[in-house]
């Protein structure tokens, strides 16, 4: 039985055929994409039905994002959240907080109503937004029970006596720099170290399949029907691992996901017989779960936080980034999955780290040559015109956070970088100028998982404050849109499936009540979702 999808328009995302009518669809798969009157060969020698439900709408392939973490958000969706920007949580609606008063101030009503001995663990801290909060001051909330506040990028943490102790902070302090007692701070590795206590308090046991449960309307109402995540899982990879295939597996989740295990989590878990493991692990894929033959890395700290890397003349306030890796390090822990043939996927926000990673990689194309390697650069969030040409020499993707120009772009004006470096963060127009492929991802819960939101942001450069940062290096409509499509399908080495609407590739359709083409940029956020399609089955929208 042939299902042939009729819509106002079908917004194909392929280039040979951009427009069309009419979708058919068998076993899941794309017969033909047309008119009705193109699909008669198909139509006049098969049993079929036309489904019109979406006559009124427009149709898009299901779009993509490339890099969220299910297994991130559940932790964080058991913390309370005082954020800086508003969020739509399942269950609960998170106000934007501004200001010191008003964060100590809720913190206070958080902490009177815990229940007594129970640690607080507060997501959302920002000093740009709500001045600096230290161990002291923690404590005068609370030393009766630990207050943990981590901050709105996820790579740091505040916390009070009592949380340190909990956290077992002095017995790393001595080993690790990222850990200050005296303020409480604990950052990079630092928290990682704290997260062996966080993690099994928050999502411990059966409490982690609830929290991954609430994930899939998060991304089903993003119009979402494939996600990648970069170094999945939160902290012990069987249990995570484990729960993912019972709760995200079967035909009641509407999407599919890719796992990009990273390669120094597995090594620090299992230790020199790794890869045993990850190739069972790797075995155990599913339908709507499976492995990309790919490997995550580290360079430089974190964006949000200001602790990415940055080359001169540095921050205006003059502090110092973090490196995730040993720069000199790089190509040595990259190695290995290169020669493997596994594509590349490496963390990188500022242009220090970004030459470190383009070194490694140029290391290894002179020591093992490589074609159509589609090594990906994620987040790419400060970078310099030559290092984009370099990427484009050295056939390396962008893949970019356009959340990143839109909340932070105005303080980093005016606070970190100053106008000129912190305009063209993001540079995605100057990439594509190269012929760079590039995607766009949430890093969710870095960023809404709002795919036409982030195509919105790269199209119009638009900051917070209205000021539209860098307009050279807004992306063309077609190519934000294809960013959420076809070329985030491409860097997932999956434009063979998904990405576009073509014969004999995936079934994965969004419904938009209106056509994101027709309509200025601007207006992307707001076009209503009506449903998804996965595999030709349907899934509307709540």
């Amino acid at each position: 039985m042939i299902t042939v999808f009729t819509a106002r328009r079908v917004r194909t995302m392929d280039q040979s055929l951009p427009e069309a009518t009419a979708v058919a669809v068998r076993d899941g798969r794309i017969v033909e994409v047309g008119t009705l009157e193109t699909l008669q060969p198909w139509l006049t020698r098969h049993e079929h039905v036309v489904d019109d439900r979406f006559a009124d709408d427009v149709l898009l392939p299901g779009l993509i994002d490339p890099h969220m973490h299910p297994g991130l958000i559940a932790l964080l969706l058991a913390c309370e959240w005082v954020t800086p920007e508003a969020w739509d949580l399942p269950g609960r609606q998170v106000p934007a907080t501004h200001g010191r008063d008003a964060f100590l101030a809720r913190l206070g009503e958080l902490e009177a109503a815990q229940p007594a001995g129970e640690p607080l663990v507060v997501f959302g801290f920002h000093a740009q937004f709500h001045e600096e909060v230290w161990r002291a001051d923690l404590d005068a909330i609370s030393t009766g029970r630990p207050i943990v506040l981590w901050q709105r990028s996820f790579h740091e943490l505040r916390c009070n006596t009592p949380a340190l102790e909990w956290l077992y902070a002095s017995e790393a302090a001595a080993w690790d720099p990222y850990i200050d007692l005296e303020s409480g701070r604990m950052w990079e590795s630092g928290m990682a170290f704290g997260l062996r206590a966080l993690s099994p308090h928050l999502v411990g046991g059966e409490k982690l399949g609830g929290r991954l449960a609430e994930v899939v309307g998060m991304v089903h109402r993003g119009g979402v029907t494939t996600i990648g995540d970069p170094g999945y899982g939160v902290l012990d990879l069987d249990h995570y691992l484990e729960t993912l295939l019972s709760v995200h597996e079967g035909s009641d989740v509407p999407f599919r996901q890719y796992l990009i295990p990273a390669i120094g989590r597995y090594r620090m878990a299992y230790g020199p017989g790794f890869a045993d493991t990850l190739a069972d692990h790797e075995s155990r894929g599913t339908d709507r779960i499976r492995f990309l033959h790919a490997g995550k890395f580290f360079a430089d700290g974190a964006f949000i936080a200001q602790l990415m890397q940055v080359g001169p003349p540095g921050y205006i306030d003059g502090h110092e980034g973090a490196w995730m890796a040993n720069p000199d390090r790089i190509a040595d822990h990259l190695r290995p999955s290169w020669e493997e043939g596994r594509r590349i996927d490496v963390h990188v926000n500022g242009d220090r780290g970004l030459d470190a990673a383009l070194d490694a990689i140029d290391m290894l194309l002179h020591e093992t040559p490589r074609f159509d390697h589609r090594t990906v650069i994620h987040h790419f969030g400060v970078s310099t015109q030559a290092q984009v040409r370099r990427m484009a020499a050295l056939g390396v993707s962008a893949q970019a956070n356009g959340y990143y120009l839109r909340f932070f772009g105005d303080a980093f004006v005016d606070r970190w970088l100053g106008h000129e470096r912190a305009s063209q963060m993001t540079r995605v127009g100057s990439a594509r100028r190269h012929g760079i492929s590039v995607a766009l991802h949430s890093d969710l819960p870095m960023g809404p998982l709002q795919p036409l939101l982030a195509a919105s942001i790269m199209a119009t450069r638009t900051s917070m404050s209205g000021e539209v940062l860098a307009p050279e290096e807004r992306l063309s409509p077609e190519d934000a849109l294809g960013a959420v499509t076809i070329e985030a399908a491409w860097q997932l080495r999956l434009d063979h499936e998904v990405g576009s609407l073509a014969a004999g590739k995936q079934a994965d359709l969004v419904a938009l009540a209106d056509d994101p083409l027709d309509l200025d940029p601007a207006d992307w956020p707001d076009i209503p979702i009506r449903a998804t399609v996965l595999g030709g089955e349907v899934y509307t929208v709540g």
